[in-house]
């Protein structure tokens, strides 16, 4: 059978074998490319299956990239995509959840964590020994104007636990939306911040927020559904 091929553009040699683990090797052909301009005249005229960005990128913008990349035109409008970025600058990374890009991962997450990010992105079933995690693009919206759009660390029925630097008080009430793969109605309702972590305690920052209410009330067993699906 033939592999599906994936372009990795802009990632050095010790930043490839992080992001790169050996069972993605086994089951993609991966190119590597240096330059962004090249890769993205690349993707534009090649089908590729998922496309893994350095973030930033080096002559050209990563919003350009994506959404050059996202066109209808291209050969690889339909390719995962995903971005890997610095502890500094993932959250303006995050931004490009809302341009077209599929995952932002940080440079500081653990191996496992990202290889279970990696293969729940392709598609592909994880080792029994990984945790399963969901990333998603997360809007929340706290009382008054303050929006943000950033992933899950994880999900499950009855909350999540959201990345971000971002700090609301312990019982503060937020508005969420998020959609899950082949989901065509996004999930939204309203939230409550349970827990925060910092950057003082082991494993992501950001805060964990308990599900109050869905806008549609079967989305509670629906989701419930879909989590079951994902995790078998």
């Amino acid at each position: 059978m033939k592999k599906a091929n994936v372009v990795v553009v802009e990632v050095g040699p010790d930043e490839y074998d992080d992001i790169a683990p050996p069972l993605l090797r086994s089951l993609f052909e991966v190119d590597r490319i240096a330059s962004a301009s090249s890769a993205l005249d690349l993707v534009t005229n090649v089908a590729f299956a998922a496309v893994i960005c350095r973030f930033p990128l080096r002559g050209i913008g990563a919003r350009k990239f994506l959404e050059t990349t996202r066109r209808p035109s291209s050969a690889s409008n339909k390719a995962a995509i995903a971005f890997v970025a610095t502890p500094e600058s993932f959250n303006e990374a995050t931004a490009l959840l809302e341009f077209g890009a599929d995952l932002v991962l940080s440079l500081d997450e653990p191996e496992g964590e990202r290889e279970a990010m990696l293969c729940t992105l392709f598609g592909i079933q994880p080792r029994r020994s990984m945790r399963i995690l969901v990333k998603l693009a997360v809007i929340v919206n706290e009382s008054g104007p303050d929006r943000f759009v950033s992933q899950t660390h994880d999900v499950s029925a009855s909350g999540m636990f959201v990345v971000t630097r971002k700090q609301f008080a312990i019982g503060t009430k937020a508005r969420f939306q998020f959609a899950l793969t082949e989901e065509n109605r996004p999930f939204q309702g309203v939230c409550e911040v349970t827990r925060f972590a910092d950057d003082r305690t082991k494993g992501p920052q950001g805060m964990g927020m308990r599900f109050l209410s869905f806008d549609t009330p079967e989305d509670s067993e629906r989701l419930e559904r879909r989590l079951k699906i994902m995790k078998a």
